[in-house]
């Protein structure tokens, strides 16, 4: 094995600690939840609407 791949096989392993620790402690910082989504998707749908009717 090459000194780069036992470098680039160190930095997966800490990535891979990094999210084992995370999942763990069961805090995914960021991530999204329906009601997310769903204001997402009432963003999107308000968008449409309004530039549509502004364009007719």
């Amino acid at each position: 094995m090459s000194e780069m791949d036992k470098a680039w096989a160190q930095e997966l392993q800490r990535r891979i600690d990094i999210y084992d620790e995370i999942e763990a402690r069961g805090g995914w910082q960021g991530r999204m939840s329906a009601t997310d989504y769903l204001a997402l998707l009432a963003l999107a749908v308000v968008l449409v609407a309004g530039f549509w009717t502004w364009g007719v």
